[in-house]
C-alpha cells in the first residue's frame, strides 16, 4: 500500500498536518476565538493527519506474515490511537486543548516510525490481536488522562496564583477538566483491566524472563489507577492528588511496555 519514498511523503505529510492542527490549537488558546482560526480548521487538519497516519500503521504494523510492533511502530501505534480519540472527542467535548501537546509529540512518532525494521516482531492470531487492541486501547487513554493531568495541573497552579490570563481563559472549567480526567482514567482503567484479564491467556509469556519486568509494572499501574479511582469515590480525591496519581500510574505503565522495549530492542541488541 505504501512503499519506498510513497511512504516518506505520507510520512512527512501526516507529521506537517498534525504539526499545523497543533498550530491552530495553540494560536485559538493564546488569541481566542475572534482572532484566530475557526476551530473546525484544527480539528480538519488533525482529522486528516490521522487518516494519513492511519494508511502508516496499516502498512507498518499490520500488514505481513506477521504483526511489526518494534519499539518505534508501538510508539506510532499509540500515538495514532489517542490523536483519533481526540479528534473523535473534541466534535463533541472540549478536549483540543491536548491537541497542543499531543499532536507534535504524534508528528515526531510517525517520523521515528521510519526508522522501525520491517521484520514482524510478532506471530499473527485471532486472541493474541484482540489482546494487543485492548491494550493499545488502554495506554491511549491513559496517555490522555496523563496529557490531560498536565493540562489540570498547570490550570490548578495558575488560578492558585490569581494568573487566570492568557491561554487559561480558553481552558475549561477546572471541574470540567477533572470530570474529564477521570473519565479518561475510568475509561482507561476499563480497558487496562480487560486487557492484563485477557493477557493471562499468555500466562507463560507473561512470566517469561523478559515480560517479568513489564508484567509487574503494568499491575502496579493497575493498582494505581484502581486506588486512584477508590480514592476519587470514596475521599472525593481531585486537584493535584488526582494529578500526582495520574502521573505515578502512567509512569509505571511506560516504563513497564515502552521502557522494557527500549531496553530489549535498542540497548541490549546494539
Amino acid at each position: 500500500m505504501i512503499h519506498g519514498m510513497l511512504q516518506v511523503t505520507a510520512t512527512t505529510l501526516a507529521a506537517l498536518l498534525y504539526i499545523a492542527a497543533a498550530a491552530v490549537i495553540v494560536v485559538r488558546l493564546f488569541r481566542g476565538d475572534e482572532r484566530a482560526p475557526a476551530r473546525s480548521t484544527g480539528l480538519a487538519l488533525g482529522g486528516a493527519a490521522v487518516a494519513v497516519h492511519a494508511l502508516i500503521v496499516l502498512q507498518n504494523t499490520w500488514l505481513g506474515p506477521g504483526l511489526n510492533l518494534s519499539f518505534f511502530n508501538a510508539l506510532s501505534l499509540v500515538a495514532w490511537l489517542t490523536a483519533l480519540g481526540l479528534v473523535v472527542s473534541a466534535l463533541f467535548w472540549r478536549l483540543e486543548h491536548l491537541g497542543a501537546l499531543l499532536l507534535p509529540l504524534t508528528a515526531l512518532t510517525v517520523l521515528l516510525a521510519l526508522a522501525a525494521p520491517e521484520a514482524a516482531t510478532i506471530p499473527r492470531g485471532l486472541l493474541l490481536e484482540t489482546h494487543i487492541i485492548i491494550s493499545m486501547a488502554a495506554y491511549s487513554l491513559l496517555l490522555a488522562a496523563a496529557l490531560q493531568a498536565v493540562a489540570l495541573a498547570i490550570l490548578d497552579h495558575r488560578l492558585r496564583h490569581h494568573q487566570a490570563t492568557g491561554f487559561v481563559r480558553m481552558l475549561p472549567a477546572l471541574r470540567t477538566m477533572e470530570k474529564q480526567l477521570f473519565t479518561l482514567v475510568t475509561l482507561g482503567f476499563i480497558a487496562l483491566t480487560v486487557a492484563l484479564g485477557s493477557g493471562f491467556l499468555f500466562i507463560e509469556t507473561l512470566l517469561a524472563g523478559n515480560m517479568i519486568h513489564k508484567t509487574t509494572l503494568t499491575l502496579t499501574a493497575w493498582f494505581v489507577f484502581g486506588g486512584l479511582l477508590a480514592g476519587h469515590a470514596i475521599y472525593g480525591w481531585r486537584g493535584q492528588t488526582a494529578v500526582k496519581w495520574t502521573f505515578t500510574g502512567f509512569a509505571a505503565l511506560a516504563l513497564g511496555y515502552f521502557g522494557t522495549k527500549f531496553v530489549l530492542e535498542l540497548l541490549l541488541t546494539r
